[in-house]
């Protein structure tokens, strides 16, 4: 069985996380970081938020959604992600991935807004 890992949550309740929820916890984190705002990884991140200003055309949509999955296939847990990225009011944006990991797929739905990316649903496929 593959071991996901072990973290500590961001919220001031500083609670073990392991697992799967570990995993979709790191991999939202990727889409708030600004790629370069880490010294010791510069590749990391793509940060979401800063699409949200822009109109949400089709092209912009699949530009996203490519770099989505390309962003979820850096984490070495991660062996293939296939994402789908959709516009919502309020200048939202909702990401639905699936990701194949060594213990089998893995849906994971999350909520990007101007401030935060929000995991809404983390589940095994």
């Amino acid at each position: 069985m593959t071991d996901f890992g072990t973290d500590i949550t961001e919220e001031l309740t500083w609670r073990r996380v392991s697992g799967l929820e570990n995993l979709a916890r790191a991999i939202a984190r990727r889409y708030i970081t600004p790629r370069g705002a880490l010294w010791y990884a510069p590749g990391y991140g793509l940060d979401l938020r800063r699409y949200l200003n822009e109109a949400m055309t089709p092209e912009l949509l699949e530009e996203m959604r490519i770099l989505v999955e390309q962003e979820a296939e850096k984490d070495p847990r991660v062996r293939f992600a296939e994402a789908s990225v959709a516009p919502e009011p309020d200048h939202r944006v909702r990401v639905a991935l699936r990701l194949e990991t060594d213990q089998g797929p893995f849906d994971l739905v999350l909520s990007v807004d101007r401030v935060s990316v929000e995991v809404l649903n983390a589940y095994p496929g």
